[in-house]
């Protein structure tokens, strides 16, 4: 008889990963902190026209057990990507989320092998063959990337009514029977039909 495929849940592979990265910290002189970590959207950022928050990590004192909870966003798939973030929101845990990203953050950021500024860690060339180890290991992160489409804006239900003045006088109704006289021109308002 064939044996099942053995699935792994995507916050099993999150808190695997989470544990694993810990160790590697801990080696790097940051103290141990027990973390719970998930895959959803940040409460701030999420997909906006400026940014796109990847990671969050809330400290300790917002939960009622103590712990840090991390969010990976949905946005990402890629196994060497989604473990940077990790580690990135992890050392904010191992100080609590006390210092933002400021200089304990950035110089643990740097033992730790990420690169870039401290706002916009990646992976480093000295980190990077650790984490492909340990993907290779486990197997890559079980998730597929969501696809945030903006929504369509949407026009106003109002119809745009103009008469013949100089600039033209320019109103909305929300009918399609709107009779009405400029009181300056003296002309009927005529519906402006827009051209798609």
């Amino acid at each position: 008889m064939e044996q099942p495929e053995l699935v792994v849940y995507r916050e099993a592979w999150l808190q695997g990963a989470a544990a694993f990265l810990m160790d590697y910290l801990v080696e790097r002189d940051l103290p141990r902190v027990e973390v719970r970590v998930s895959c959803g959207w940040p409460v701030r950022g999420g997909v906006s026209r400026r940014r796109t928050v990847i990671g969050q990590c809330f400290p300790p004192t917002a939960s009622r057990d103590g712990k840090p909870q991390i969010f990976i966003s949905p946005l990402l798939s890629d196994s060497l990507d989604v473990l940077g973030v990790l580690l990135h929101e992890l050392i904010h845990a191992c100080f609590g989320c006390r210092f933002g990203h400021g200089k304990e953050f950035s110089q643990a950021a740097r033992r730790a092998g990420l690169a870039g500024p401290p706002t916009a860690t990646t992976v480093g060339d000295a980190l990077r063959p650790v984490l492909v180890a340990y993907v290779q290991q486990v197997g890559s992160y079980p998730h597929a990337a969501i696809t945030v489409k903006p929504k369509e804006k949407v026009g106003s239900r109002l119809r745009l009514y103009q008469c013949s003045c100089e600039p033209a006088v320019k109103v909305r109704v929300a009918s399609d029977r709107f009779q009405a006289r400029c009181l300056v021109c003296g002309v009927l308002f005529e519906q402006v039909i827009k051209d798609e």
